[in-house]
């Protein structure tokens, strides 16, 4: 268990919450100064964090932070990841909330498409194709015109400076 020191030199022992599966966190009390944030534009989902904490809900490990300590908390249009420290271990107390980040919440969010055709030319990729339908390789028509038009720029074909043949070579 960790023992902090507090400016007052008050000696005073805080829980750090780890775990490596979900946690049910009770109901608990905390108070609107127990938040710390690591960004100031935090400042204005505490009051739904804060909710949640209150209301009891379930803290999620973050897979990709790897420390067993930081967690998920989802709120109602938010998920918070959150360090939490609690004052016993019954979890009805916190002493310390550090906001990690705070990002608009999925949860809930599904995207259903009823009709292949809405998609639109999205819905015809296949990663199995090789060739483009609309590309044949033995139709060259069009290169040979934008080829023709770049050296006739260049080389002033038709102006009796240089004549380029169909290799590009004078």
């Amino acid at each position: 268990m960790p023992v902090v020191k507090k400016r007052n030199q008050q000696t005073e022992s805080r829980l750090l919450l780890e775990s490596n599966e979900p946690v049910e966190l009770p109901p608990a009390e905390v108070e609107d100064s127990a938040v710390v944030l690591q960004f100031e534009q935090f400042r204005q989902y505490v009051p739904e964090l804060l909710e949640e904490l209150r209301d009891g809900t379930l803290a999620e490990p973050v897979p990709v932070m790897m420390d067993g300590s930081t967690f998920v908390v989802h709120g109602e249009t938010r998920s918070f990841w959150v360090k939490l420290w609690h004052s016993s271990p019954e979890q009805t107390h916190i002493e310390r909330v550090q906001i990690i980040s705070c990002l608009p919440s999925t949860r809930g969010v599904q995207i259903l498409v009823d009709e292949p055709e809405a998609l639109g030319d999205f819905g015809d990729y296949d990663d199995d194709e090789e060739e483009d339908e609309d590309y044949d390789e033995d139709d060259d028509t069009h290169a040979d015109d934008d080829d023709d038009e770049i050296h006739d720029d260049i080389a002033g074909v038709g102006e009796g400076v240089i004549d380029i043949d169909d290799n590009g070579r004078p």
